[in-house]
């Protein structure tokens, strides 16, 4: 029975994983505060409606290029992982000490997607002047579930 419990576990974190996988396609710079589900919204209407410029719009585009361009091989590991994951998840009997190394496996990439993405979020808004980084954090608690923040 314990197996059983790990390998329903193991499904539900593999679950988790993909929709976190699927997350890091997205376009990672509403994570600013633009609207849950963008709605095909423009990553970068934030921004503009923050008052960037064409110069700063550019470094930005520029920052997420880089980005993406890093992430590609982070997401073609998780990719794999999550295969192996599955694999293990189909056998009759897996081996507990290997489903729990893959997700360690998994959690640790996770973990520097997360980072990274944290750190691009940083980036650009080291790109912003300090009106325009008000106006975002004024934008993002009006479009934050629950209104602006007391």
């Amino acid at each position: 029975m314990g197996c059983q419990n790990l390998l329903r576990s193991a499904l539900r974190s593999l679950t988790l994983s993909v929709v976190a996988l699927s997350m890091l396609v997205a376009p990672v710079v509403l994570a600013q505060g633009g609207p849950a589900g963008g709605g095909g919204r423009d990553p970068l209407s934030i921004y503009r409606d923050a008052g960037i410029n064409a110069d700063q719009e550019t470094q930005i585009k520029d920052i997420v290029k880089e980005f993406e361009s890093a992430n590609t091989v982070r997401i073609d590991k998780m990719r794999n992982l999550l295969q192996d994951m599955r694999s293990l998840s189909l056998q009759p009997a897996p081996e507990e000490e290997k489903v729990l190394s893959k997700q360690d496996e998994i959690n640790k990439v996770q973990a520097e997607v997360s980072n990274e993405r944290i750190k691009l979020l940083l980036k650009i808004r080291a790109v912003l002047n300090m009106d325009q980084k008000k106006k975002l954090v004024e934008m993002m608690q009006k479009s934050a579930p629950g209104g602006p923040a007391q």
